[in-house]
């Protein structure tokens, strides 16, 4: 049985493409990683998940989040669903975002800089799954991701400059 990971996500409309590529990667490397779509024109109403994503969210072993923008309505649906499912939520955000009230709901939150150490943030991350009793292999692969994730967000936010 795969490995399988939620991701929720609120980027920029430019950075967009990040999500699938992880995704991509993620399924390189024996990780099934949902993706969910951010082009509805209309926005989720309040604690509206759909079907097709509250499915997804069950099915996953954890959920990556990865927020460098205001956090978008579906996200902050979708993270309230995980919380209430006791699933293991893992928050990437922008620094910028650290102190936004639906943070507060998680036991840690990670956050980046285009100007941090990536390396301790995969660190601090990969210490929390120890301390959450993942399998080795589990442990192995969200920190693969994460530091996927966030190299890609790294790359990004440099060429933009």
């Amino acid at each position: 049985m795969a490995f399988r990971v939620f991701l929720s996500y609120s980027l920029e409309p430019a950075e967009q493409a990040l999500a699938w590529r992880l995704q991509t990667l993620a399924a390189a490397h024996g990780v099934e990683m949902y993706v969910p779509r951010r082009d509805s024109p209309l926005p989720p109403r309040a604690g509206n998940v759909p079907e097709e994503v509250r499915s997804a969210m069950d099915r996953s072993d954890c959920v990556l989040a990865i927020i460098t923008n205001q956090a978008h309505p579906a996200v902050q649906a979708e993270l309230r669903y995980a919380l209430a499912k006791n699933k293991l939520v893992i928050p990437i955000v922008h620094s910028a975002l650290e102190a936004h009230p639906l943070l507060a709901q998680f036991p840690r939150v990670f956050t980046f800089s285009p100007w941090g150490n990536p390396g301790k943030l995969e660190t601090d991350i990969v210490q929390f799954l120890r301390e959450q009793q993942l399998s080795k292999e589990k442990t192995q692969a969200i920190g693969g991701l994460v530091a996927l994730g966030v190299g890609l967000l790294l790359l990004f936010s440099l060429s933009k400059k």
